[in-house]
């Protein structure tokens, strides 16, 4: 007999099967127009042999540093459903000159960081990290410190404050975001690494709720 959670992941996964309706799917001429950028919510995709069902779209927007202007610069967050594994992931697109798509890989905490003495860091550390634009350790592996913003995270009605601070490993090949949340009275914090997806790789079956 399966384990309660593997029920709940069936289950999970044939409810999200149950939404697709026959007059969703994308014919095949349409289909290769389409990008993930064409994708809403509640719409299926496959990337290299997976199938994904969109549970939710959210987005990022860039802020001045005090959260007041907004700068109309869009990350999109879809937060998906593997049909094959049950897993749920994170792909998020921007378009800046080119669209530029990523998948979330592993999600970590302070404990997993190092600075390059081998030191731990934690929360107080990063300010000056950005400022001397210096790098972060994780099990042995190098991230440079890239860039780090302020944005306005959109969840359904809600507006909440996100500082980003980005890194990439030396072959461009992972990516390491720290977000600092601030709300509730104290930060908190997410931290993931993500690798770059190919746009051609993922096709659209059904385009969703825009």
């Amino acid at each position: 007999m399966l384990d309660i959670a593997t029920q709940k992941s069936f289950q999970e996964r044939f409810n999200a099967i149950r939404t697709l309706g026959k007059e969703q799917l994308v014919s095949g001429p349409d289909k290769s127009q389409l990008t993930i950028k064409d994708a809403g919510n509640l719409s299926f995709f496959e990337y290299l042999g997976n199938t994904f069902f969109i549970k939710s779209l959210n987005k990022y927007e860039e802020t001045s540093d005090d959260y007041k202007t907004k700068k109309g610069y869009f990350i999109n967050e879809l937060t998906c459903l593997c049909l094959e594994t049950g897993k749920t992931s994170n792909f998020e697109w921007e378009f800046d000159d080119e669209l530029e798509v990523s998948m979330t890989i592993e999600r970590l905490s302070f404990r997993n960081l190092k600075d390059d003495a081998g030191e731990q860091i934690d929360e107080d550390d990063l300010d000056q990290i950005a400022d001397d634009k210096d790098v972060i350790v994780i099990n042995g592996e190098k991230f440079w410190y890239e860039d780090d913003w302020a944005s306005v995270y959109y969840r359904e009605d809600k507006e909440e404050k996100v500082y980003m601070y980005e890194f990439e490993n030396e072959s461009h090949t992972k990516f390491l975001t720290i977000e600092e949340w601030a709300g509730s009275g104290k930060d908190e914090y997410q931290i993931y690494t993500s690798s770059p997806v190919d746009p051609n790789n993922i096709g659209i079956i059904s385009k969703g709720d825009q």
